[in-house]
């Protein structure tokens, strides 16, 4: 190997820590499932999931949105549940919940500011910018996200509905619920994504009740 010149000792422990900060990710269970119904799916198997899904359906369905945004924001969006966990979220959380969801999750991007934005201001700056739904690659990212656990629902044959007492009819009503809310906010400029979710509800009503 010739010489080069070495980063400095703070910039190399900064790439090892956000290794260690990933494989911690990785760690992170959420609610939804693996086709087998057993295997909880991690944030690192949703992650991946969004950023391809939402990369590729935006090539398609959406190619006046930048991939190379969407890619970034898909990567960093979760990131913060490495300090403040995955918040189930099937059924509406109640305004404490929510509140206390909020507050957990400032509080990890400030730990992850904190700890990255010496060496590595991206990442915060990207998470940031992504909340900030300024965009509509960041509007489109978030819609997409909310989509995926209709894709886990369905290939794990509704374990977790099924776990979580949730019948066709109540199934609906959250889903026709999490629609209008979306459609009416960060959701409004999104069509392809509307009629994703659209397609996807239908899909999970028929995989499991039909």
């Amino acid at each position: 190997m010739e010489q080069e010149e070495l980063l400095s000792e703070k910039e190399t422990q900064a790439v090892i820590d956000l290794g260690n900060l990933i494989l911690q990710f990785a760690r992170v269970d959420r609610g939804t499932y693996h086709p087998d119904g057993v295997t909880p799916e991690s944030d690192t198997d949703h992650t991946v999931m969004l950023g391809i899904i939402a990369c590729a359906f935006a090539d398609t369905f959406a190619p006046h949105l930048d991939r190379g945004k969407i890619a970034q924001f898909a990567l960093v969006h979760d990131l913060a549940e490495v300090y403040a966990g995955d918040t189930l979220t099937l059924r509406t959380l109640t305004e404490q919940q929510k509140n206390d969801k909020d507050e957990r999750e400032q509080e990890a991007l400030k730990r992850i500011k904190r700890e990255f934005d010496p060496v590595f201001p991206w990442i915060g700056i990207t998470i940031e910018s992504y909340e900030s739904l300024d965009t509509p690659e960041a509007r489109f990212v978030k819609f997409v996200d909310k989509v995926l656990p209709k894709i886990t629902h369905t290939l794990s044959h509704g374990a977790r509905l099924m776990q979580s007492s949730v019948g066709k009819e109540e199934m609906e009503e959250m889903h026709a619920h999490q629609y209008a809310s979306i459609a009416a906010s960060y959701g409004s400029d999104q069509a392809e994504v509307r009629r994703l979710y659209a397609s996807l509800s239908s899909a999970v009503r028929k995989a499991l009740f039909e």
